[in-house]
C-alpha cells in the first residue's frame, strides 16, 4: 500500500515556477521620456515646413487608448507636467489637454473602439486637431496673428505629429501586449 502512494507521488509534474509579476509601468514611462527627449532636443531642431511635432500628447492618447482612461489620464498629467516645465509658461495648457486626452481616450477604449489601430488613428486626428484648432484660435483671435500663415502653420504641426502616431502606438502596444494585467476577450 505504501508502495503505490510513493509512486503515485513521484508521477505527479512539478508544479511551474513562479513568476514576478510586473506591471511594465517602468518601461512606459521610460519610453514617454524618448518620446520628450525626441520632441524637445531631436525633431525641435528639424522642421518641416515650419513646424516642429508634438509627440507627448499622442503618446497620452496611446496610452490612454490601449489601458483605459485612469491610466491614460495619469500619464497625460505627467506628459503634460513634463512639456510645460521644458516650455515653461507657454506650455501649461499642455498639463490639462494631455490629462484630458488621456482620459477621453480611455473612454473611446472603454465604449466604442476597442484596441484597434483605426480605432488609435481615429484618436490621434482628433487630438491633433483640437490641440492645433485651439492653439489656432487663440492665435487668429486674441493674438491678432494672420488667419492664413496660422492655419499653415498648425497644418503642419498636425501633419508632421500624426506621421509619428503609428510608431508611438506600435511601441505602447508591444508594452501592452508584453505587460497586460488582465485578460483580453
Amino acid at each position: 500500500m505504501n508502495r503505490n502512494r510513493t509512486q503515485n507521488r513521484m508521477k505527479r509534474p512539478a508544479p511551474p515556477p513562479r513568476r514576478e509579476e510586473s506591471s511594465g509601468w517602468p518601461a512606459r514611462i521610460g519610453v514617454l521620456l524618448l518620446c520628450f527627449f525626441l520632441e524637445r532636443c531631436v525633431l525641435n531642431r528639424l522642421p518641416l515646413w515650419g513646424g516642429t511635432p508634438l509627440l507627448m500628447p499622442l503618446a497620452a492618447a496611446a496610452v490612454g487608448f490601449l489601458e483605459g482612461s485612469g491610466a491614460g489620464a495619469i500619464c497625460g498629467l505627467g506628459a503634460g507636467l513634463a512639456s510645460a516645465l521644458a516650455m515653461g509658461s507657454d506650455g501649461t495648457a499642455l498639463i490639462w489637454f494631455d490629462t484630458a486626452v488621456g482620459l477621453v481616450c480611455g473612454f473611446t477604449l472603454d465604449r466604442a473602439l476597442g484596441r484597434t489601430f483605426p480605432g488609435y488613428l481615429l484618436c490621434a486626428l482628433g487630438t491633433m486637431l483640437l490641440w492645433e484648432g485651439l492653439q489656432a484660435v487663440i492665435h487668429i483671435l486674441f493674438l491678432g496673428d494672420a488667419a492664413v500663415t496660422v492655419l499653415a502653420l498648425a497644418g503642419a504641426e498636425g501633419g508632421y505629429s500624426l506621421l509619428f502616431a503609428p510608431v508611438i502606438y506600435l511601441v505602447f502596444r508591444l508594452l501592452h501586449d508584453r505587460f497586460r494585467s488582465e485578460p483580453e476577450f
